[in-house]
């Protein structure tokens, strides 16, 4: 454990040196994924002013399920989700044989390689706009908080996991290269609360494509609309990852390297 903290801390700080040589570049990119960040949150607010809202959610208690799905991409994104596209490209070149001649795990190794600074701009964002959010609604009691930190944790597997399902694609199936295309045009869902949804739809997105533990399950715990029930996501969330990861590893194997 010791060694692989090590090499997180070995990145990050050659990454950082790597974004510092060229700041203006780096802050603008920054900038760029703040922005884009919070188109959403601030289309909901023009159509909060506008008079039409989302029914059963006021504008805070809605800003905040998006703000939790943005904090939940600010963590995800720049410490294991840039494994999907490196896995892409390195597996394009014929540089990911190299991961595999090194003295760590290759999941591991994929992971750093993907870490990219620039993506800390979510969590800016998602910070600014939670912090907005929690102005406007009661403070929740302190068991309201540990569901959420638990359900936030649970958000966080998930997007692991996601993150496994589409670089263990990128193995045998080297031409998707839609597969970012296609996370976001699913997870885009999870910005909004879950019952605007057919039941339908609700079903799908929390029992078959799990984006509402995402956001809308963590944000209605801490808005105390979820009993101690809801912690059900934590099971769902540690086998969704188990099978990622188990996932990922079967993939690994159909890999035919660069001369295959």
């Amino acid at each position: 454990m010791r060694g692989m903290l090590a090499c997180w801390s070995a990145v990050m700080r050659v990454k950082l040196a790597e974004m510092m040589v060229y700041r203006s570049h780096f802050i603008l990119s920054v900038l760029l994924l703040i922005v884009g960040d919070l188109v959403v949150p601030l289309v909901t607010l023009l159509v909060y002013r506008s008079g039409a809202s989302f029914p059963g959610w006021t504008l805070y208690e809605a800003l905040l399920v998006q703000a939790v799905f943005v904090l939940a991409k600010g963590i995800a994104f720049p410490f294991f989700f840039g494994m999907v596209g490196t896995t892409l490209s390195q597996v394009r070149e014929g540089t990911f044989d190299l991961l595999l001649l090194r003295p760590r795990p290759v999941m591991f190794m994929s992971m750093l390689t993907g870490f990219d600074p620039d993506d800390f701009g979510r969590l800016v964002s998602g910070s600014v706009l939670f912090s907005y959010a929690i102005s406007g609604i009661v403070v929740p009691g302190w068991e309201a908080w540990l569901q959420f930190g638990l359900l936030f944790l649970a958000s966080i597997a998930v997007l692991f996991a996601m993150s496994l399902f589409l670089s263990g694609i990128l193995f045998r199936w080297v031409g998707s290269s839609r597969v970012f295309d296609i996370f976001d045009a699913v997870s885009g869902f999870g910005m909004y609360p879950g019952t605007i949804f057919s039941k339908t739809l609700q079903n799908v997105f929390t029992y078959i494509l799990p984006i509402g533990l995402i956001a809308f399950v963590p944000a209605s715990a801490l808005l105390g609309r979820e009993g101690w029930g809801s912690l059900w996501a934590l099971a769902s969330a540690v086998v969704l990852l188990l099978v990622g990861i188990v996932y990922w590893n079967r993939m690994l194997k159909n890999y035919t390297s660069a001369g295959g």
